[in-house]
């Protein structure tokens, strides 16, 4: 069973107010972080960044031969349906934001261990805080019931088949995530259990914060390990 990673990239990056994925971190541009996690994981047979049309050329030079680089669409999902089609021959396929470069090597094996045996892998956070409803004004208007919700990450794993329905049933529609797309085919994706440090860089703020846990030395660049 052949298993490929896709790193989506292709997004705007206007709430940063720079390009989030080629921002310094840590000496390292953040695409880099991702891409060096997913070689680490030692489970995948191919991996590929989709970028930016324009940017294609200044990706690859970031991925530097660890990774093909193919350019995406103009939607999340669109990029999403260019990653199935470049990982044509992987059976398994793990897909990760780049803008996530702190999901440690464990986690997308265990995607993939679980992907493999029930179809789907869908890292992600059980929600802890209170959830409340707010009307326009701000006023709490409701509280939610918190039980078997989750907060969704990436990566996010599934059977190549199961892609495949979810782009035929999906038409010109798109989603936030694709376990949405998968979901609303009819497929109930499986939540695999994520990590508190898998953040994901949207603001400038985030980005701030992701040097400061670099500095601090509480998170480091990916390495191969011996095996």
């Amino acid at each position: 069973m052949r298993r490929g990673l896709a790193i989506l990239a292709a997004g705007s990056a206007t709430r940063a107010g720079v390009d989030k994925v080629l921002a310094d971190l840590g000496g390292q541009p953040v695409l880099a972080w991702s891409i060096a996690a997913g070689q680490a994981a030692q489970c995948f047979d191919d991996i590929v960044v989709v970028a930016p049309k324009e940017k294609v050329a200044a990706f690859a030079k970031v991925a530097g031969g660890r990774a093909r680089v193919v350019a995406g669409g103009d939607t999340r999902t669109a990029s999403s349906w260019a990653a199935l089609d470049a990982l044509a021959n992987a059976d398994l396929i793990a897909i990760h934001d780049a803008a996530r470069p702190f999901a440690p090597p464990s986690l997308y094996a265990r995607c993939i261990d679980v992907a493999a045996s029930d179809g789907s892998a869908v890292a992600g956070l059980p929600l802890a805080d209170t959830v409340r409803r707010a009307d326009e004004a701000g006023a709490a208007t409701e509280e939610l019931s918190r039980e078997g919700l989750w907060s969704a990450q990436t990566p996010q794993t599934f059977r190549r088949d199961l892609l495949e329905q979810a782009r035929a049933a999906a038409g010109d529609r798109t989603f936030s995530d694709d376990a949405a797309a998968v979901a609303a085919a009819g497929i109930a994706p499986k939540m695999v259990l994520g990590e508190r440090r898998n953040l994901k860089i949207t603001t400038l703020e985030d980005l701030a914060y992701a040097r400061e846990l670099v500095a601090k030395g509480l998170v480091g660049f990916p390495a191969m390990s011996v095996r």
